[in-house]
């Protein structure tokens, strides 16, 4: 079974070795689009021969231009599954690799994975430093609900209805407690990051590329200038019962 994640990439040098290195031991091919990054993510991708091409959309954070080249890449792939989620998105099942949750899922004739299941929103705290996994670096989060649909079968019907959401034809998804996304947009350098994001949003919205209702939480966030946490105020993941579950999904996988 071919699966296919394609995603696009702004500045996300911290994450992609750890995301790359998390596809690969779940046998699932990478395809990055890079935003014209400036630390060092292309390099990167370039050097270990990640596929993966460059596009720019004039310094705006361009949804329309983003979905259009995931959704070419995934037409032209025609892969058997596919996932369109960011780099700083993490799934884990208590059962085991992602991998074998989409061949479960394959085997009962699902055609997608879960439109609403938990969430684990990781928070910087102050303690954590960058260089090392985000699954084992991240400990405190705050539970959230996400109504999204980013994994499913492919079909020549398959479109984008928003960034995180397809539409699929006759959907049968496939729903289970037991799985989970893991979040890491909070990070060390969240005050940085999500201005930057905001900006480039803005951007996009004054340039009428993307409706101002898009991305508006990015404003708020900028806004509130709250960017380091109280983890006294936070959920710790290892209180969970995915902590286990997270550490595996570091530790081992399908390779």
């Amino acid at each position: 079974m071919k699966i296919l994640w394609a995603f696009c990439v702004y500045n996300e040098i911290e994450l992609l070795p750890f995301k790359i290195d998390y596809l690969r031991r779940n046998d699932i091919d990478p395809y990055v689009f890079d935003n014209m990054s400036t630390d060092g993510s292309w390099e990167w991708l370039q050097d270990n021969k990640i596929p993966s091409r460059q596009f720019d959309s004039g310094g705006m954070f361009d949804l329309t231009l983003n979905l259009l080249w995931l959704s070419r890449k995934m037409h032209e792939v025609r892969p058997d599954w596919v996932i369109m989620a960011g780099a700083d998105i993490f799934y884990v099942d208590l059962r085991g690799p992602l991998r074998e949750t989409i061949e479960m899922a394959e085997r009962f004739k699902f055609n997608c994975i879960c439109d609403h299941f938990k969430s684990f929103q990781f928070m910087f705290t102050g303690e954590e430093r960058p260089g090392k996994d985000p699954r084992l670096t991240y400990m405190y989060y705050i539970p959230k609900s996400l109504e999204t649909l980013c994994i499913a079968k492919y079909g020549s019907g398959l479109r984008f209805k928003s960034a995180d959401y397809f539409t699929v034809p006759e959907p049968r998804p496939y729903q289970y407690a037991s799985f989970a996304a893991l979040h890491y947009a909070m990070r060390h350098d969240a005050e940085k990051r999500k201005t930057e994001q905001y900006l480039r949003r803005k951007k996009a919205w004054d340039k009428g590329r993307v409706a101002r209702c898009y991305g508006a939480h990015y404003k708020r966030i900028v806004d509130s200038k709250e960017f380091v946490f109280d983890k006294t105020e936070l959920r710790d993941v290892r209180d969970s019962v995915f902590w286990e579950a997270i550490k595996r999904s570091v530790e081992a996988g399908v390779i």
